[in-house]
């Protein structure tokens, strides 16, 4: 297996790893209801073209040498590495009208492209701050089970069709995040093709068009690829460089990379031209979504064999039913369902009795037995009432067990109990309800 250094590095193991990382992102579903193929082909497929050409150039330049340069007055000697690196940054080419084009971008071109790249992953963040988290988990579970066709499909209707029903008319913020998002997107595809106009110095709008046919010139390099790549410029080193003593050295240099540079933004410019045309497109597709027949256009499907009414009479009423932000959602969900079971989801929606038959919560009923009558309720409430938790109230005590009156009198008459009571006057005069209450006792 090749490797590389003393590591072993083993190349196809990387490729690998990458190939399947980028098959496992592709082969995911999505389920955001702020999502979808225009976004992806912006913060996925732009992202990553831009991320590999990124280290594709990042790669040449720490690996590759990107200029060669000689004198025009001394073409046999080595150039100081110190010259090189001025003309890495200030190579030019002279016009037809005697004026120089500094090269500038060429040594900083790659950074860009890194730039580039965080800048459309900015639609992905803005889709996942607004998504509806309930609606997302509806779509998800739909498209987990969208390949069955067993009983559970009919659950997964009936879940859709309470979710909506209940839900109903509360959908218009999502359609109008979902169309925020996508005017953000073609506004970084405008301004990401103004940005590379402007580091290329105004060639790349018109890079593709004035290149076709593609005809070069490997002579004069007077094709407009060439033009806008030279492989070939001059640098000039003067006194103000501080570099030379108080001379002006010429040099001629071959600069390497432009060869690659020029097929990796006639790919950009290709994508980005297709990129911003499907955007658009897309959203004016979003604002035809106001009118009822593009309405009905969209919810149509094919009619199944038990179906009972024509299906765009359903769907009209449907459309009654609903606002905008619902007829975007169902848009959405009929992608995850068969024709059969979205007709039946729609049969549902069309009913005139839709918002009757939502479920209201439940409403508490009082007994009129448990009713506390308006006199004691102030009584209740008073200060004198509120007892603490250590006193209960007397009518909640526990009885007194009775006492045997026989037991009392032979306690009385008893010496020994009397002899403790020395000087002190005898019980019963001491409690001379005793013997009444007794009585009563004994009854």
């Amino acid at each position: 297996m090749p490797s590389l250094g003393a590591g072993s590095v083993d190349i196809r193991s990387i490729i690998g790893s990458i190939v399947n990382a980028v098959k496992s992102r592709a082969n995911q579903i999505c389920a955001g209801t702020c999502d979808g193929m225009v976004l992806r082909m912006h913060y996925r497929w732009t992202f990553f073209i831009m991320l590999g050409g990124f280290f594709t150039v990042w790669y040449q330049w720490y690996h590759r040498d990107v200029i060669t340069c000689v004198s025009h007055f001394n073409a046999d000697n080595q150039v100081r590495l110190d010259y090189i690196n001025i003309c890495l940054s200030y190579p030019f080419v002279k016009l037809p009208d005697g004026r120089r084009r500094y090269l500038t971008f060429y040594r900083w071109i790659s950074w860009s492209l890194l730039l580039l790249a965080g800048l459309y992953y900015i639609p992905r963040k803005m889709s996942k701050n607004f998504d509806n988290s309930r609606a997302k988990k509806l779509m998800e579970d739909l498209a987990a089970n969208a390949h069955r066709y067993d009983p559970a499909e009919k659950e997964l209707v009936d879940r859709a069709a309470r979710y909506i029903i209940f839900n109903m008319k509360t959908h218009n913020g999502l359609y109008y995040k979902y169309l925020t998002v996508n005017i953000v997107a073609v506004f970084v595809d405008i301004f990401t093709i103004q940005y590379l106009d402007f580091l290329l110095q105004g060639r790349f709008i018109q890079y593709g068009f004035q290149s076709y046919p593609f005809d070069r010139d490997p002579e004069k390099f007077s094709d407009y690829m060439s033009q806008t790549f030279p492989p070939f410029a001059s640098c000039e080193l003067s006194h103000e460089n501080q570099l030379v003593a108080k001379r002006t050295e010429l040099l001629g240099c071959h600069l390497t990379i432009m060869e690659l540079y020029e097929k990796v933004f006639l790919c950009i410019w290709i994508w980005l031209i297709l990129l911003t045309t499907v955007t658009c497109a897309y959203i004016i597709f979003l604002f035809f979504m106001w009118f009822p027949c593009v309405r009905v256009y969209l919810l149509r499907v094919a009619k199944p064999v038990h179906a009972g009414e024509k299906v765009t009479a359903t769907i009209r009423q449907v459309c009654a039913n609903c606002k905008i932000g619902d007829i975007y959602l169902l848009y959405r969900l009929k992608q995850h369902l068969s024709h059969a079971r979205f007709y039946e989801l729609m049969t549902r929606l069309s009913s005139p009795e839709l918002f009757k038959s939502v479920v209201q919560p439940p409403q508490i009923t009082i007994d009129p037995k448990d009713k506390i009558p308006p006199g004691k309720q102030h009584q209740d409430n008073s200060l004198r009432n509120r007892r603490p938790p250590d006193h209960p109230h007397p009518q909640q005590q526990h009885p007194q067990p009775a006492i045997n009156p026989d037991y009392l009198h032979q306690l009385l008459a008893n010496p020994d109990m009397m002899a403790r009571h020395q000087g002190g006057a005898h019980p019963d005069q001491r409690t001379p309800l005793l013997k009444k209450n007794s009585s009563i006792l004994i009854e």
